[in-house]
């Protein structure tokens, strides 16, 4: 045990235990198990909500308190249980002081390293019987595949006056204060079937009128702001037939509500207007996905996790991010929520790698959160 409480060798026996539970998105039960099992020994009552039944999952949110004896504000920690596939039969490889895979899958760092180092707060709080305000502890499900679990979280009962969700690349000490708002496209382009090779001409090509538009169309980093992709296309039943039908699948994001809007009637302007010029039609929905946040640099979330980051010895940094994550909801519920790195690299990609006294200064800082709370209750 060292002096910011944190066991070193558990917490990195912890984090290879959760590596090796193949589960994705929608299938969490292996883990929330395992999880629940560990908090309720630590004394801490368990509950599930109902995301899973809402998002066609096995599973809900994992939602855990644990009380620290002090009759002050709660503190809310949250991870991810979920990882992008694929993990089954990982084959962990330990050298140059990182973990990573063979290769052959993912790691899962992404947010198992989040998940570990809760736990490892947890028990060390428990352990040194360390008086600290009540912890609210959410493990979310489905994050991968949209933020779906934090979007059905049931809230109902927390209390927590800010929230700290470790789950994002960089060196510890970063501090996600901005991110983006999401808005998706589901577009269907209704076109003519023909036979290809005897009356082409009487078709009116789906796909052409798919790719015209997408041609014509604003993607990638519009500005520092916004993002856009068309990432999924289907269509067509064989080579001799026009298509008559493709489906496509795309995103916008910001972190100016205003530019979000714009960027995503833009891409609605595309299909619409090439569907029109060509006699086809343009069938499209835009839908939101997860809301924005933008928290000042002296909010009392920031200025809690600047200040743990000083005093472990570490330069804390704020920044903004492109991706969407649980503290997009919890903000949006109320929670004053900011993102922390977790020093993982590369994730969702084969060479993922975590780095191991990364992950320790992680548990170390958000241990520090909680008992330096505790000494200005």
């Amino acid at each position: 045990m060292n002096e910011s409480g944190i066991n070193r060798e558990r917490l990195l026996a912890t984090f290879v235990e959760l590596l090796h539970i193949n589960a994705p998105s929608r299938r969490e039960g292996p883990i929330a198990r395992h999880v629940a099992a560990m908090l309720t020994a630590l004394g801490a009552s368990v509950r599930y909500d109902n995301a899973g039944e809402a998002i066609g999952g096995e599973v809900g949110n994992l939602i855990a308190r644990l009380e620290g004896g002090l009759d002050a504000p709660a503190l809310l920690l949250c991870a991810h249980l979920d990882t992008i596939e694929p993990t089954a039969a990982l084959a962990l490889r330990r050298e140059h002081g990182a973990f990573a895979s063979d290769g052959t899958t993912i790691l899962g760092a992404d947010d198992r390293a989040g998940v570990a180092a809760i736990l490892e707060v947890a028990r060390a709080l428990t352990e040194r019987g360390a008086p600290h305000p009540p912890l609210e502890l959410v493990f979310t499900v489905a994050e991968e595949v949209g933020v779906m679990g934090s979007m059905a979280l049931d809230a109902a009962g927390l209390t927590a006056v800010m929230g700290f969700v470790p789950d994002t690349t960089g060196p510890v000490g970063t501090i996600i204060t901005r991110a983006p708002a999401q808005k998706h496209l589901a577009v269907t382009i209704h076109g003519k079937a023909a036979h290809a090779g005897v009356s082409p001409e009487q078709g009116i090509s789906a796909i052409t009128v798919a790719a015209r538009a997408i041609a014509g169309m604003r993607q990638g980093r519009i500005d520092e702001e916004t993002t856009a992709n068309i990432g999924v296309i289907h269509g067509g039943k064989a080579t001799n037939i026009i298509a008559d039908t493709v489906r496509l699948e795309g995103e916008a994001r910001s972190r100016d509500p205003k530019k979000l809007a714009a960027q995503a009637a833009h891409m609605v302007a595309c299909f619409e207007e090439t569907a029109a010029e060509a006699g086809a039609r343009a069938e499209i929905t835009v839908s939101d996905v997860y809301p924005s946040f933008n928290l000042a640099d002296d909010a009392p979330v920031v200025r809690a996790a600047r200040g743990a980051a000083e005093a472990l010895g570490v330069q804390p940094l704020t920044a903004a991010t492109g991706g969407g994550s649980d503290a997009n909801f919890l903000n949006a519920r109320g929670i004053p929520t900011v993102i922390l790195s977790t020093g993982y690299r590369q994730p969702h990609c084969p060479d993922e790698q975590q780095d191991e006294e990364e992950l320790v200064r992680l548990a170390a800082w958000l241990y520090l959160i909680v008992r330096r709370a505790a000494a200005h209750t």
